[in-house]
């Protein structure tokens, strides 16, 4: 009647017995409910981290975007800014060109005048010799003598 599997049963019974006296399953409970309880508090930190996490990506998003429509906004001003200095600068370059082609056209006419009036000078000058030699030549004493008179009196009557 009382062989070893009857005396494992008994202990077996008392064992489950002072466990339960002990309380190690209310303190299994707790460990488990305190473990539970800290793996929540850890998924609703984590869930805020998240809702965080996804509100500055929601920010980033739009400062983004705001960043591309500035980025558009500066290349459309650049290159409105480029095209009004390309006509300004075109501008510019032609009413350079128009002073100096007027410069030059000045230069010309001052050239041409200038020339002219050398020609004059010295047609002017080659007449007076030729004058000079035709009238060596083709005058005698008494015709000068004449012509010295007649021009001392119109020098008289004319002062």
């Amino acid at each position: 009647m009382f062989d070893a599997t009857f005396f494992v049963a008994v202990s077996f019974l008392l064992f489950v017995v002072f466990v339960i006296w002990a309380g190690l399953p209310g303190s299994i409970i707790n460990a488990l409910d305190d473990r539970s309880a800290s793996i929540q508090k850890e998924l609703d930190e984590a869930r805020i981290l998240h809702e965080q996490a996804q509100s500055l990506l929601a920010n980033e998003k739009r400062k983004l975007e705001k960043c591309d429509e500035d980025i558009k906004e500066i290349l459309k001003l650049a290159r409105d800014q480029a095209a009004i200095l390309s006509e300004n600068s075109k501008k510019i370059f032609e009413e350079e060109i128009q002073r100096k082609q007027k410069q030059a056209d000045l230069k010309i006419i001052q050239a041409r005048d200038d020339a002219i009036r050398e020609v004059k000078s010295k047609a002017t000058d080659l007449s007076t010799i030729i004058a000079k030699e035709y009238l060596k030549e083709n005058i005698d004493d008494k015709i000068s003598s004449d012509l010295v008179d007649k021009s001392i009196e119109d020098l008289k009557r004319n002062l």
